[in-house]
């Protein structure tokens, strides 16, 4: 496979599915209608016996990415626990009040990551300045922005997506998700800076292994 592929999973049973086929990782959610908030300890301790990297998302609720002192504390412990079980990378992103990274509180929860695997979300797309942003994020030593170009879904927002990875010179990895599908994904797959791919993978609003497929088919095509 030329091209890292995340699946994006809200319960074990699509965990499961996924796991079946030559995927990179699993991004771990749960409550999909608030855009995935972190899974609970039990979902992540199961999806770890799959044999698969898990990177569960560090949200403790839904709206914007702003937290208080009660929950960032939670997203401590979220990611202490995550290290503890041996999780493979965890992804979150938090934001201040001026639509800008929030340097200091992310730098904590990334010290808290050590060899972890870091993907700064899609509070990337509320941000005020992104390309600011960019560079706040390499500073951090993110792995990756997951992020749908500020539009959306990515296929609105791929001008930017382009950009941002052109303008990353390889110093992180620029990530297009949200709405990608296997009638899409060829739009991101010809651009050389771009290798690695989120997706759902749904079809009518369900998980699909035949949608599944037909992403990895056109990947390795």
């Amino acid at each position: 496979m030329n091209y890292n592929l995340e699946i994006c999973a809200f319960n074990i049973k699509n965990c499961t599915d996924i796991s079946k086929f030559d995927i990179n990782r699993i991004e771990l959610c749960t409550n999909k209608e608030k855009g995935g908030l972190t899974p609970s300890k039990n979902s992540i301790i199961k999806s770890l016996k799959l044999n698969i990297p898990i990177h569960p998302i560090i949200r403790p609720r839904g709206g914007n990415f702003l937290y208080n002192k009660a929950e960032f504390k939670q997203m401590i412990e979220s990611i202490k626990f995550c290290k503890d079980i041996g999780c493979h990378g965890v992804v979150f992103g938090i934001l201040d009040k001026k639509n800008k990274v929030n340097i200091e509180m992310c730098k904590k929860l990334k010290t808290l990551c050590g060899n972890m695997s870091t993907t700064f979300h899609r509070a990337f797309d509320k941000t005020s300045k992104p390309f600011d942003a960019l560079e706040s994020i390499i500073d951090l030593k993110f792995d990756r922005i997951l992020t749908s170009g500020q539009k959306e879904n990515a296929e609105e927002g791929i001008k930017l997506i382009i950009q941002l990875a052109e303008r990353s010179k390889n110093r992180i990895s620029i990530m297009p998700g949200s709405g990608i599908r296997s009638s899409n994904i060829n739009l991101f797959l010809k651009h050389k800076n771009i290798n690695e791919i989120h997706t759902s993978s749904y079809s009518d609003d369900k998980f699909s292994t035949d949608e599944l497929k037909k992403i990895i088919k056109k990947i390795t095509q």
